[in-house]
């Protein structure tokens, strides 16, 4: 026999309040939304001097941990596509972007933000060898335009330009 006024003292546990993300996941918010690229591909290990147009989406997921980028173009006439998971890591202070390849590779890049100039790097293997990898990504145009040179290198300390683009954010007013 269970006494009705002793359930009915007893208070339920206060619901947990969600975690929620902090100024540094704000950050990433300057890359949300749709952006149309255009670039320019130069002759290296990664292929040869080619155009490139893509379609760049990027959005949260729910709860405001993840950002998730979506890519999909063409090198020339080659598609090319990729899907990206980025996070932060508090104990390296800086992005991990998880990239996940049409052609089947995938890689892990870290990315760090100083006076609003991004700077991904990490390593790629191509051809069997790896190389230092890195993207200096500067927002203008009041976060409206977004420019980017890919470069890599074999020693990590002469670099080499191998993409030139630009991108625009879509307007959907």
């Amino acid at each position: 026999m269970t006494n009705s006024n002793t359930a009915q003292t007893r208070q339920a546990p206060a619901p947990k309040q969600p975690h929620k993300p902090g100024p540094e996941y704000r950050r990433l918010d300057v890359f949300v939304g749709e952006w149309h690229m255009t670039g320019q591909q130069y002759g290296s290990p990664f292929g040869p001097t080619a155009k490139l147009t893509a379609v760049e989406t990027y959005e949260w997921l729910p709860g405001g941990f993840f950002l998730v980028h979506r890519f999909e173009g063409l090198i020339d006439d080659q598609v090319m596509a990729c899907i990206e998971i980025i996070g932060h890591d508090a104990s390296s202070q800086s992005y991990v972007f998880h990239s996940f390849y049409n052609d089947s590779k995938t890689n892990e890049w870290q990315a760090r933000e100083r006076d609003g100039v991004w700077t991904l790097s990490g390593d790629w293997r191509t051809e069997g060898k790896s190389s230092k990898v890195r993207c200096t990504t500067v927002f203008s145009d009041s976060g409206k335009t977004r420019t980017a040179k890919w470069e890599r290198s074999s020693d990590g300390s002469n670099w080499e330009t191998f993409w030139d683009v630009k991108a625009t954010k879509a307007d959907h007013t």
